[in-house]
Order: structure tokens, then sequence, then C-alpha cells
């Protein structure tokens, strides 16, 4: 199949995601249904009682206030990017398009081309299998383990840390309201998390693609320079052909332009999201923690699993991109420059200039985001 048709494809799939949560993420104005209410009302709703069910039972025990803001990191990436998704509606739109673009013009550019690109698309599709399954799990687990231990033993817990105010779940009409109310932020917070996750790691896996297609290009500007340096050997003194440097190069400079250009796009859009998603599972990490390290809970122990890996995930993706920029360098100076005439070095110059102050992207303009961080985050975490 043809990359940009495996791309249209995944686009489909995360709009039609996007759409079980009011979302359109395709169309030019963006519509607000019953949906999107529901979808606002979650993290809204998490606010007003989780917040003050955990202030309430802070009062009484500074352990059980622990335990009701089990979630709250959960709280704040997942409003994260709900109004990430609202907010930048448009330049998400552009995104997409902008990715089946590259694919539809690039496939038609040879064997190789189509191969870098669905090596990339692989990887989103990698990626996609590892979070659907990941929250799938985890989040059917947190809905179904209030039901098994209600049946089978006659205890009753909460799916989420909190208790609607004027609801006791002693009796079973208060206890039903209780559990159905939670389930529509779980439900709605699970979608929105496989969908937050899947619009940023579509984005910044693409780096690592457009890496590729520009080694590409370098690969045929080197061979074209290679060719020129063997001319000598047959060709009179001052002469030589041209082999179409010229145009390679300026090919070589723009797809770079358009490369650094497209992530400092994404850090753009999505910076505000990715900080938020791994400072707060990180924040998560410590509450759960404190919460199983004291007495072991049951859902604050998934809820680490799901914030560890979440976590793990995007810094894993955010190495990969360290090792994209590294390689785009390395491309750029391993070109046989000493080949070119004086205006084409001029012109590799600045994009030498530009491939050693690539901008990576930083949480908070602190730290980057990497497995550096996340194991460091980690060890504070221990540290703790």
């Amino acid at each position: 199949m043809k990359p940009s048709l495996r791309m249209h494809g995944l686009v489909q799939h995360m709009n039609a995601v996007a759409q079980q949560l009011g979302l359109d993420m395709l169309t030019a104005k963006k519509e607000y249904i019953f949906r999107t209410w529901v979808t606002i009302s979650a993290p809204f709703t998490y606010t007003v009682f989780g917040v003050y069910w955990g202030f309430m039972e802070a009062r009484r025990s500074w352990m059980d206030g622990i335990k009701s803001f089990i979630m709250l990191g959960g709280l704040v990436s997942g409003s994260a990017k709900l109004l990430t998704t609202l907010l930048r509606h448009a330049p998400i739109r552009d995104l997409f398009y902008f990715i089946i673009q590259i694919c539809e013009e690039y496939e038609q550019r040879g064997v190789d081309f189509i191969h870098a690109l669905n090596f990339g698309i692989d990887r989103v599709y990698k990626i996609k299998r590892i979070i659907y399954v990941g929250y799938s799990i985890t989040f059917l687990i947190m809905l179904l383990t209030p039901l098994v231990l209600l049946l089978c033993k006659g205890i009753r817990i909460t799916v989420m840390p909190y208790q609607i105010p004027g609801l006791s779940i002693d009796s079973n009409i208060g206890y039903w309201l209780t559990y159905l109310q939670h389930t529509v932020p779980e439900v709605v917070g699970g979608i929105g998390f496989y969908l937050g996750d899947m619009l940023v790691l579509l984005a910044l896996i693409q780096i690592r693609t457009y890496a590729d297609i520009f080694q590409l290009k370098a690969t045929a500007l080197n061979d074209a320079l290679e060719r020129k340096e063997q001319s000598r050997y047959v060709c009179s003194v001052g002469q030589y052909e041209d082999f179409n440097i010229q145009a390679l190069l300026m090919d070589l400079i723009d797809w770079h332009q358009l490369f650094v250009d497209y992530c400092e796009l994404v850090e753009k859009i999505y910076d505000n999201l990715i900080a938020a998603q791994v400072l707060s599972a990180s924040v998560s990490i410590v509450i759960c923690l404190c919460v199983n390290l004291n007495e072991f809970d049951l859902i604050s122990a998934i809820f680490f699993l799901v914030s560890a890996y979440s976590m793990s995930v995007y810094c894993i993706v955010g190495t990969q991109i360290e090792f994209a920029y590294d390689q785009v360098y390395q491309t750029v100076t391993c070109l046989s420059w000493h080949e070119l005439n004086c205006d084409q070095r001029k012109l590799y110059r600045m994009m030498l200039q530009r491939a050693q102050n690539m901008k990576i992207i930083v949480l908070l303009g602190l730290v980057p985001l990497s497995l550096r961080t996340a194991l460091q985050a980690s060890e504070l975490d221990l540290f703790w």
C-alpha cells in the first residue's frame, strides 16, 4: 500500500477516535456538540468533586488526603490535552494535511523514499499498539476492580478516589450512582489520553522520518560530488561535468529548511502538552509511591503503571528525536563540501550553522525531552 494511503488511514483513525469525544479534527470549523460538552465536563467534575473530597479527607488523615489526589496528575495532563485540541484545532488539522502531502509527493520519487516513509509509518503503528493496549488494559482493570471486589468480597471501593457529597456508597443507590458518575470521566479520560498521545507522537515521529529523507537527499548529492571528483581524471584541466550539483544542493537546503521549520512548528503546537504530560506523570508517580509504601492500594498501583509507562514513551520518543538531530548534523558534516564551488560553499555554510543550532524540545525551558530526563525523574521519585 502507498505511504500516503497508510498515513491517510492513520489520520482517519485518529479523527474517528476524536469524533467519539465530539472533537472532529478535520473540519474547517470546530463545533461544540453534546459529546463535546460531556468531554469538557470530565475534568471539570473531577476538579469540583475530587479536589473538594481530597481536602475533606485530608482533615481526617493526611494519607487519606494523598489517596484522594492520586489522579491529580491525570487531571493536569488530560486537561492539557483537551485544551490543546480545542485551542489549536486549526494548526493540528493543517499539520495532518501537511504530513499527508509530504507522503503523496515523495512516494513518487523512488523506492528509497517509499521505504523511508513506510518505515516511519511502521514506527507510528508500533507506538499506537503500545499505547492502545496499555490504556485499554489499565483503564479496564480500574473499571472492573470495584465490581469484582463488590461481587466476590462485598467490599465497596470507588473507581476514582472521591465520593459525591450527599451520596453514600454504603447504600446501593448511592454506590451505583457514584459508580456511573465515575465511569463517564474514566472512559472519556481513557479515550482522551489515547487520542492526545497519538496526536503528539504522530507529529514527533515524523521528525525521524524527515531526517531519513534528508539523508537520502544528501547521499544523492554526495554521489554527484564524487562523480565530479572522478571526472577530473578524464577531463581537461578546468573542465568537468556539472552533474546537476546546484539543483541537488538547493533541494537539500530547501528540505533542511523544511525540517527545521517543521520541528519548530511541532514544538510550538505541543510544547505545553508535552511538558504537562511528563511533569504530571512524574508527580503522579510520587503520589502513588507514597500511598503504596504506606499501604498497598490497587487503584493507585495501576495508575502508577499508567503514569510510568506514559512518561517513558514520551521520553523515549524524545530521545529518538535527539538521534534525528544528530543524524542530520552528521549527514551535513559528511558532505564532500570541498567539491563545491565558492557560491555553493556559502550556501553549505549557512546550512551547517543551522544544523549546529537545532532547537531541541525542552520541558518548560528547563530539561530536554529525553530518556535521561525520565531516569532523573525516576531517581528523584525514589529519593523522595
